[in-house]
């Protein structure tokens, strides 16, 4: 199937009240879904993947993290994409300035490798240097002990992690999750390549939540069906270099009261 799109892979959308209407909208009703799925399952910390790269899946895990966190809800997104990370240049944090997700399954304190924004009760893990084995590591038991340490602390972690048709990374880490959301790009991946990463993920009995339609073109679907929000919205890549958190978003190294000193190594 011809990739339409590709020429927008690179434009990303952050939340926020300047957002159009419909983009948030969306972005509210997942929240919802998945708020409610939390209370029925306990689904509290999630995957979030794609069938293959370009389907927008770091927008979708780096909004989702940010609209829960818009309703009050502490907040965890870690970048598990090893291979290509990309979560600290949507939210400009400086990855040489912070410690990554390598350096503290590796043995560093916790505490410097988690990035905080001011007035958001949003907090970031990064993916750092690039290991010769992703895999291995996302799925090995240090990486469930650093999880087991995170969780009591927020109501949601948000995984990053690579195309499960592509590679392992987000299967073997399903084990330390409750749930996994497949990215699907409109007129992108073939039906074929969803199958399969459906199929990879069911074959480590992964739960998968369901599917989020990215790149979705609301004007040409709101002309067809005869409904729109006004306006009109082109999905993910439509709004080029919108890369601004909060106006009042400031990234920073989180400090620990005393009562996390426990979050420090794990």
């Amino acid at each position: 199937m011809k990739k339409k799109h590709a020429q927008n892979d690179n434009q990303f959308l952050l939340i926020s009240q300047n957002a159009p209407f419909a983009y948030q909208e969306a972005f509210k009703s997942l929240r919802t879904n998945l708020q409610f799925l939390s209370v029925e399952n306990a689904c509290r910390k999630i995957i979030v993947t794609s069938a293959v790269p370009g389907e927008q899946k770091t927008s979708l895990a780096v909004n989702l993290a940010v609209t829960m966190a818009d309703a009050g809800s502490r907040v965890l997104l870690i970048d598990c994409d090893l291979r290509k990370p990309t979560v600290h240049r949507y939210l400009r944090i400086d990855n040489k300035a912070y410690k990554g997700l390598s350096k503290a399954l590796g043995g560093r304190q916790l505490k410097d490798a988690i990035v905080a924004f001011k007035g958001m009760s949003l907090h970031v893990i990064i993916a750092d240097m690039v290991p010769p084995n992703p895999a291995e590591i996302l799925g090995s038991a240090r990486m469930g002990a650093l999880i087991g340490a995170l969780e009591s602390h927020y109501d949601y972690i948000i995984f990053d992690t690579p195309p499960v048709s592509v590679v392992t990374d987000a299967a073997v880490l399903s084990r330390y999750a409750d749930g996994v959301v497949l990215a699907v790009r409109q007129n992108y991946a073939t039906i074929d390549q969803i199958q399969r990463a459906k199929k990879n993920l069911q074959a480590v009995n992964a739960n998968i939540l369901g599917a989020v339609l990215t790149d979705f073109d609301l004007k040409a679907a709101s002309k067809t069906s005869g409904y729109g929000y006004g306006g009109g919205y082109g999905g993910y890549g439509s709004y080029a270099d919108t890369y601004a958190y909060h106006s009042d978003g400031e990234a920073g190294a989180y400090t620990y009261d005393e009562d996390d000193e426990e979050l420090q190594e794990v």
